[in-house]
């Protein structure tokens, strides 16, 4: 499955990127030493990487963190180009050029500007260029940032129809526990039911020492491998760690591919924010789940939120248990006037993903 692999989406993140006087270029150099030799094996290759933000603190000497939205907008603007230089530089070596593309959740929410992103990926392989994503930090608001890049990697696997997922990390891998805590703690090599893991382990202790730490990781891994492709976690910094992967060998961690969703599906449960909520009788919810049928506004109960038509609602039962995730038909003040609500080719069921 993983030598098959003909087009790859690696994530980097901002602690193995981190150096004593800025971005490590010894690191970066060993990067895309391996990207190129994968592209001479025909291999396409989208690069997700973090450290713009790392690159802006660097660059003007704040020595700490930002403080603020604003702030760390700011650094990211001043950053971003200091980590396309470094990585421009670094693959000129190969006779390898790079693009940039900066994405915000509402150009993976609208079908429009998804397509578009899709048509731009594919032009940028057409040219043989090393696509270079990150999220856009400085147009990013609280309502259309993703948040991190790990489930920035899993969406931009969807968009570009991705055969693999690698998230390189500062950890080994997955461990059935916390390793910094517990010496016996094992290596997880393969994770092929990914919401049994979740609840058999504790990963929320478990870091990487970026942002998401361990959960987030599982978290993106889980919504790829729910679009039906695999995900390796694995220490950025092993030798020749991208190669080996490819190679078929035993790295890190390989979460399987489950069923797949179908890109409408994948976009309402995960990239569409929810602008309401209902809650409905258990008639409802028996259509719903066991009928595969349409939500009747006859059948909520309850609406939360300020949605209109065209918003994403969370759909709930009278209990409060979360049953799935669709497209409003109509606004909350027209709901009583209404006969449908959601249609059933716009929902999609909790346990679909």
């Amino acid at each position: 499955m993983l030598k098959r692999a003909k087009r790859v989406v690696v994530k980097v993140g901002s602690q193995l990127l981190a150096g004593r006087e800025g971005l490590n270029r010894e690191f970066i150099d060993r990067l895309t030493e391996q990207v190129a030799r994968l592209r001479e094996r025909g291999v396409e290759v989208v690069l997700v990487s973090s450290g713009a933000v790392l690159a802006g603190i660097k660059a003007l000497k704040l020595g700490r963190k930002p403080f603020s939205l604003a702030e760390k907008q700011a650094l990211s603007a001043v950053g971003q180009p200091y980590l396309m230089a470094e990585y421009r530089s670094s693959f000129k070596r190969f006779g390898l050029e790079v693009g940039q593309v900066l994405l915000t959740a509402e150009d993976l929410r609208s079908k429009e500007r998804f397509l578009n992103a899709k048509n731009t990926f594919n032009a940028l392989f057409k040219l043989g260029v090393i696509p270079i994503v990150n999220e856009n930090d400085t147009l990013s608001t609280e309502e259309i940032k993703i948040g991190d890049n790990d489930n920035l990697s899993a969406h931009v696997s969807v968009l570009v129809e991705a055969e693999l997922l690698i998230i390189l990390t500062t950890s080994r891998g997955v461990f059935n526990k916390n390793p910094e805590k517990h010496p016996d703690a094992e290596l997880i090599p393969v994770i092929d039911d990914i919401n049994r893991a979740l609840e058999e382990f504790d990963f929320s202790a478990q870091t990487t020492y970026g942002t998401g730490g361990m959960a987030t990781k599982l978290e993106a891994a889980a919504k790829a491998a729910k679009k039906g492709i695999p995900v390796i976690i694995a220490g950025g910094r092993e030798e020749r760690v991208l190669e080996r992967i490819l190679d078929g060998e035993v790295v890190g961690t390989l979460v399987m591919p489950t069923k797949k969703l179908k890109a409408k599906g994948y976009r309402i449960l995960y990239l569409m924010r929810p602008a309401g909520k209902l809650f409905i009788d258990e008639g409802a919810r028996e259509a719903l789940v066991k009928n595969g049928k349409s939500l009747l506004s006859k059948g909520v109960k309850r609406a939360e939120g300020e949605f209109k038509k065209g918003d994403a609602v969370e759909v709930y039962s009278l209990k409060g248990e979360l049953i799935g995730k669709g497209i409003a038909r109509c606004s909350k003040e027209e709901l009583p006037h209404s006969k449908l609500c959601v249609h059933r080719d716009d929902f999609v069921l909790l346990e679909e993903g």
